[in-house]
């Protein structure tokens, strides 16, 4: 089989070669234009669309109302005169005096009838009141016997004061000394031995009702011969 094969095979690739360049640069040269004149009219269309902008300063706030000042009132000319009191003329005789005279007692015709009588007076109460009474003889509360120890032996003896307080049953509730005999055996043992041994009659109030009272004594020790 026989093949045509061009006579001059590097002289065609040329012109193709020159022809392709060519079409290309005129590609080019019309994209550069496109390009160029849509960028144009982007950045005109861009600036046309572009709002003004500018500085905004607020106004200043209204000032604010004077206040209303009242005018201050005068002072009171203290140095004027008061006006004058009117003077009353006095009255004439009325022609008739009146008389008070002397009170009506109670209980006598007033007014068309009678004034009630005073309450009689409350009666004051018919009890005397009384104080405590001892039941027996004092003298017997204490004995020779009772002498303390101590103070025998160191040859101590006195008269001790006491003062009792007796319970409405008639029994000592309380006994405290109110002058020492000097030495103090001699005053614990007397409240010791009258509060134990003596017993009273109560005492009564205004009433008659049970209170309790007050009874004072002395003993008075003597070292037994």
């Amino acid at each position: 089989m026989a093949y045509l094969t061009p006579h001059n095979e590097h002289g065609i690739n040329r012109r193709r070669i020159v022809a392709l360049g060519a079409v290309g640069a005129v590609h080019g040269v019309m994209a550069l234009v496109l390009l160029t004149g849509f960028a144009g009219g982007m950045i005109q269309e861009f600036k046309r669309k572009t709002l003004q902008t500018w500085n905004y300063m607020p106004p200043p706030p209204a000032p604010s109302p004077e206040p209303d000042v009242k005018p201050a009132p005068h002072p009171r000319d203290t140095t004027s005169k008061p006006d004058p009191i009117p003077q009353i003329p006095p009255m004439g005789d009325p022609g008739f005096h009146i008389d008070p005279g002397p009170l009506p007692p109670i209980g006598s015709e007033l007014g068309g009838g009678t004034l009630p009588p005073l309450p009689p007076p409350t009666p004051s109460p018919s009890f005397t009141p009384r104080l405590a009474k001892p039941l027996g003889a004092p003298g017997k509360w204490v004995s020779d016997a009772d002498y303390p120890a101590g103070a025998l032996h160191r040859g101590q003896q006195g008269a001790s004061t006491f003062e009792l307080t007796i319970g409405p049953d008639g029994r000592v509730r309380d006994c405290r000394i109110t002058r020492s005999s000097g030495s103090a055996d001699l005053d614990a043992a007397t409240c010791a031995k009258v509060s134990e041994r003596a017993s009273f009659t109560p005492a009564r109030d205004e009433h008659g009702d049970l209170v309790a009272g007050r009874y004072s004594g002395v003993i008075r020790w003597r070292i037994p011969e």
